[in-house]
């Protein structure tokens, strides 16, 4: 067995949130373990996931028994089902990904260092924690990295899919000085309370924000043996918004 787990685990949420993982797949409650507690297990061909969403002592685990083996994952962030009926789990220094029928791949990402450029600069919020100004000056960058990015909306925040309750997704356009017309495209995901929280904000195209994010990234293998790198970053906060009609600098009521 292995067990995935960082040193140290800071932002983790407990309990995990997986409402929307129980909409999307059958589950069933498991037994309760020694160590974790309660858990959903959900089954994906001959592969048994078990997600512990509040262990009294731990950090959430995802507990995966597979034919020949097993994977125990800790200091997980997110569960989230695929598109495709599977499941996909970020963990503080990772992801792994199971397919509806089963297969599993994990990947994990030691810590980076950061390294600042010219034009960047670490600054520290009120609880003391680190972040950096620009996403330009992460070298590396871990999973789960605390990032702050200003940018512009390539348009107004849509659902990820027709469920209730599913993720608003929408694209920050960031300004890149080495290639000041071609901006950096990210993609931003929103679930639970940043979701009401945006939604509530009703921005539009073109809208300029100030957004705290955790950023994740996986590689999927490609038919050809290539490996493609996605990234994803989920929205904690928005701290300012510039609306493009009035260019009148707000803060979000709190």
């Amino acid at each position: 067995m292995l067990y995935l787990s960082s040193g140290m685990a800071p932002e983790i949420n407990k309990p995990l949130d997986t409402s929307e993982l129980q909409h999307a797949c059958p589950h069933e409650t498991t037994p309760t373990h020694e160590r974790f507690g309660e858990g959903e297990r959900y089954t994906f061909g001959s592969t048994i996931a078990e997600v512990y969403s509040n262990p009294p002592e731990l950090t959430p685990v995802v507990y995966v028994r597979m034919v020949k083996g097993y994977l125990a994952v800790g200091d997980v962030l997110h569960v989230l089902p695929t598109k495709a009926g599977g499941l996909h789990v970020d963990h503080a220094n990772g992801s792994c990904a199971i397919s509806n029928t089963g297969d599993v791949a994990s990947v994990y990402t030691p810590p980076s260092e950061f390294r600042l450029s010219q034009d960047g600069e670490t600054r520290t919020d009120v609880f003391g924690r680190s972040y950096t100004q620009t996403s330009l000056d992460v070298e590396g960058t871990p999973e789960g990295v605390r990032v702050m990015i200003y940018g512009s909306l390539e348009a107004a925040p849509k659902a990820v899919n027709a469920k209730r309750g599913s993720p608003l997704q929408f694209f920050l356009l960031e300004y890149d000085p080495t290639q000041p017309n071609e901006p950096i495209r990210h993609d931003v995901w929103a679930r639970s309370k940043a979701r009401d929280s945006l939604h509530g904000l009703k921005l539009k195209k073109g809208d300029s924000i100030e957004a705290v994010l955790y950023r994740h990234t996986w590689e999927v293998e490609l038919q050809g043996g290539e490996k493609e790198t996605h990234t994803r970053h989920n929205l904690a906060s928005i701290t300012k918004v510039e609306r493009i009609r009035t260019a009148k600098r707000k803060k979000p009521e709190q």
